[in-house]
């Protein structure tokens, strides 16, 4: 598993922490990384999205119902939710990272957080946000980018 993969799921672990827990996200992760004696690069990565997720988590929460097919947000299991708010977090705010590479790595936490059914949820979810923010870059001043559109 990589470095960047490690962050997420530490981040993902700490996320779930922090919402049963009524305990900071802050402090979540930074008892994640520890216990877990983290690389440097795998800590500093999971401290980049989890700042993101804190000052736009109620943003990204809120925008997962939107993109339910037939679903009512509340029929989500919270692992589920926490997986997709991650990943919004990084198709929003880490433009290095590719679309694709962004939505598999959320289906992986979801692979070994959920069960196969989740995988294929969360996928199709993403997909859609994907989508989304790939025409909302292409009508953006400079935004021809497709980030990922040909990258895995």
């Amino acid at each position: 598993m990589g470095k960047r993969s490690k962050g997420r799921a530490l981040l993902l672990q700490a996320m779930y922490a922090a919402r049963i827990s009524d305990r900071t996200l802050t402090d979540c992760l930074e008892e994640q990384i520890e216990r877990r004696e983290s690389a440097p690069e795998t800590a500093e990565f999971a401290r980049r999205v989890a700042r993101r997720v804190i000052n736009h988590g109620e943003e990204l929460e809120a925008s997962v119902a939107p993109l339910l097919a037939n679903w009512d947000i509340e029929r989500v299991g919270l692992l589920e939710r926490l997986i997709l708010t991650l990943a919004l977090a990084e198709l929003r705010y880490f433009p290095e990272v590719p679309y694709r590479v962004a939505i598999n790595e959320a289906c992986e936490l979801a692979r070994s957080f959920c069960d196969e059914n989740a995988v294929r949820f969360v996928n199709g979810v993403l997909d859609r946000a994907a989508a989304d923010l790939r025409a909302a870059d292409a009508t953006a001043p400079g935004g021809d980018r497709d980030r990922g559109a040909d990258q895995a």
